[in-house]
């Protein structure tokens, strides 16, 4: 596959926008071309899909950080791992003692 030059990004973010239905496949919120990002792979560098600019940016960081957390091995594998874990049913649980209380905010201090 060739390498797109620069020139030709924004006709083709504008064509694959269209073909995605203006909606963003991370979010599935309307995604307007003012607010649209064209995410690549940064280990192949293909072109995948347009984002909302901040659903880019999410998407590199968390990669980034599953990336740290998962040794060097693949990171996707540690995000689909805590997917599943979110996923599981813990009804049978106990109550954490922190749910359901109001947090309280600390105050600043005030320099004087």
């Amino acid at each position: 596959m060739d390498t797109m030059k620069n020139k030709d990004l924004k006709p083709y973010r504008l064509a694959l926008l269209k073909k995605q239905g203006y909606v963003c496949p991370l979010c599935e919120l309307e995604l307007l071309p003012e607010d649209a990002a064209l995410d690549h792979c940064h280990t192949t560098g293909h072109v995948r899909q347009v984002l909302h600019r901040s659903c880019n940016s999410a998407e590199g960081k968390i990669l980034h950080w599953a990336g740290q957390r998962s040794k060097g091995d693949d990171p996707v594998e540690f995000v689909s791992n805590l997917l599943g874990y979110w996923q599981q049913d813990y009804t049978d649980r106990p109550l954490h003692p922190t749910h359901g209380k109001p947090r309280k905010r600390r105050a600043k201090r005030r320099k004087t």
